[in-house]
């Protein structure tokens, strides 16, 4: 199997784009955290029962999923109520990512394995990644494409950079950066990442 690459950075930084052109230019297979996290958190997945019993029926929706809504309004008012969500929920995927390696190891399929996660530092992914990359944009930047692109208010926005890591811990992690400023055409991007590899 070629690279392994860990994609990383804040909410709003644009690390979609950067995947997309990864996808379009190169014989690239990317597993993205977060929908390999909203699969697990379906009824039978592996997280469902865990969460449900932690935090009560009282997150399901009408048709028995979780109510992502509801479950956010705890985790965003209680710090330990998240720290018990990420237990549940994380290893599961990071064991997921791992199967995902192992099998493409056999297959040799591409020439890079994208793993997207804005938790690369806390999943600890950083640990079987040969490089991580870190997409850069200012949080002033990340701030107005949030409340354009999805309609997020100022105080959903502060919730959400609380959690995040900070620009300094990507930095020290980070063997690349991939600068995704405003401004900044997609053939820029490529070259840049043409560079890297």
């Amino acid at each position: 199997m070629g690279k392994i690459i860990g994609l990383t950075g804040g909410v709003g930084c644009g690390k979609s784009t950067v995947v997309k052109l990864l996808q379009k230019n190169y014989r690239s297979h990317a597993i993205l955290t977060d929908d390999v996290a909203r699969e697990q958190m379906l009824p039978g997945g592996i997280a469902y029962r865990r969460v449900v019993e932690e935090f009560g029926a009282g997150i399901l929706a009408a048709d028995g999923t979780v109510d992502r809504a509801k479950l956010a309004e705890i985790v965003f008012a209680d710090c330990g109520a998240l720290a018990r969500l990420n237990a549940l929920t994380h290893p599961p995927v990071t064991e997921y990512v791992l199967q995902q390696i192992e099998e493409e190891r056999e297959k040799n399929r591409y020439q890079l394995l994208i793993i997207e996660t804005a938790l690369l530092i806390e999943g600890g992914y950083d640990a079987f990644c040969d490089e991580v990359w870190y997409v850069y944009a200012t949080e002033e930047e990340r701030r107005l494409r949030l409340k354009r692109s999805r309609g997020y208010s100022d105080e959903k926005i502060d919730a959400l950079f609380a959690r995040q890591c900070q620009e300094a811990d990507f930095f020290a992690v980070a063997t690349h950066v991939v600068n995704n400023s405003d401004g900044r055409t997609e053939e820029e991007l490529l070259a840049d990442i043409k560079e890297f590899l």
